[in-house]
């Protein structure tokens, strides 16, 4: 079998791999928005395919919906598409709201979720009340 035979199949995957934005393994994400915010300098992504959600995410972009923050369940793992990397966590896609701040909040920066990612699942929520959104990516 010659050397060529052996590296075609690898060739193949590292094509796939740059294919996919760059996510070797990953899912392709498709049918929801990818939504990065920024929380005390640093940057999560969450994506979200829950209609309702969505439509408060343009409105929280378009600065009509100021005011508002950002409450999911949190998951581990990095997300569909790996898209919170390097993250190991990520927002339950379907359950996503924006909303007017409640009470005190659940706000804290991503490397704080990350470490002390255990505390934060069991607590099931993350709604960074400083978060600012600053980028909306469609991929409906």
């Amino acid at each position: 079998m010659s050397r060529l035979t052996l590296l075609t199949p690898l060739l193949g995957l590292a094509l796939w791999a740059c294919g996919s934005g760059g996510r070797a393994g990953s899912e392709v994400l498709e049918g929801g928005v990818l939504a990065t915010f920024q929380v005390e300098g640093e940057t999560f992504r969450t994506w979200v395919t829950k209609r309702e959600a969505i439509e408060a995410l343009e409105e929280l972009h378009s600065d009509t919906g100021s005011g508002k923050i950002l409450l999911a369940a949190l998951q581990p793992g990095s997300g569909r598409g790996a898209h919170n990397a390097p993250w190991s966590w990520h927002l339950d896609p379907e359950a996503v709201h924006v909303q007017a701040p409640i009470g005190q909040g659940c706000s804290d920066s991503p490397s704080h979720v990350e470490a002390n990612l255990d505390r934060w699942l069991r607590r099931g929520h993350y709604c960074p009340v400083d978060a600012l959104l600053v980028e909306l990516e469609d991929f409906r």
